[in-house]
């Protein structure tokens, strides 16, 4: 008799662990079908009124010289030579510098927006070429995918880490790229962190860097240090600047409706 008592008193506690699991999934399932979104999260939604930044990031007085590699030490050196200075160096350019002094490739970020524009950001595509990386420059978003392609016909290897106080940080993934082949990887990146850094294991020179945005306000610097960031809300921002070689600038802005901002920043040695 007791122990049909406890028999029952168990599978009771067992019907509302089941029911709780069940009252939970449901109410999951009914957040996201009515649009629940997780605090923090970025929002799409129609923007009226919706104004302009623009502007142009400088290099003041003479950029940091290229750093130079020598090819001999490397494996695949008939490959790699393609691009070099004629004397069996690569020359890496981490700075980009139009003759007005217009700096490219500098990341220019409309921080802690909440909502807006929609966000529909595929992942940076690598591509893999007489052993460098090419863009130097992209955007990555957590959780989303970057694609190499590698258009080499040796093996590269693709060490991707995250950057903190100017230092390697954690190891987001290392893979082999094969000859001619397409090699498409999920980033996640460590919490806190924005910097993703990537470098190919056999030939330190090939080196490509990534920004973490978290909303669709965001431009890459063109040849001539220009950018413009469009459809964006009314209200105070703060703005960023970043290159991956320089301390970050930042200005707050106040934006009108279908306002154009000019936004200049400036770095230097």
């Amino acid at each position: 008799m007791q122990e049909s008592v406890i028999l029952k008193g168990y599978c009771k506690k067992k019907i509302m662990k089941v029911n709780v699991k069940i009252i939970g999934f449901t109410v999951w399932a009914a957040l996201l079908v009515f649009g629940y979104v997780p605090v923090g999260a970025y929002v799409e939604q129609p923007v009226t009124d919706g104004a302009t930044i623009h502007g142009k990031v400088v290099f003041k007085g003479t950029a940091p010289p290229p750093r130079s590699f020598g090819l001999i030490v490397y494996p695949d050196m008939d490959l790699c030579q393609r691009i070099s200075d004629g004397k069996g160096h690569r020359l890496l350019r981490d700075f980009a510098v139009s003759m007005d002094g217009g700096l490219r490739d500098v990341v220019v970020v409309v921080e802690d927006v909440k909502q807006g524009k929609p966000f529909r950001l595929m992942g940076p595509n690598i591509t893999m070429k007489d052993c460098e990386f090419s863009p130097f420059m992209s955007v990555v978003r957590d959780r989303d995918n970057m694609t190499f392609q590698n258009k080499d016909g040796i093996i590269h290897d693709i060490q991707t880490y995250a950057i903190e106080d100017n230092k390697r940080g954690d190891k987001i993934f290392d893979r082999a790229a094969l000859p001619d082949a397409t090699l498409t990887q999920e980033i996640k990146v460590p919490k806190g962190q924005r910097i993703v850094w990537t470098q190919c294991g056999k030939h330190s020179f090939m080196q490509t860097w990534s920004y973490t945005v978290d909303n669709p306000y965001y431009a890459i610097t063109a040849d001539d240090g220009t950018f413009s960031i469009q459809d964006l809300p009314p209200g105070r921002y703060h703005v960023t600047a970043w290159h991956p070689f320089m301390k970050l600038r930042e200005q707050t802005i106040d934006v009108a409706p279908k306002s154009k901002v000019v936004v200049n920043f400036e770095f230097g040695k």
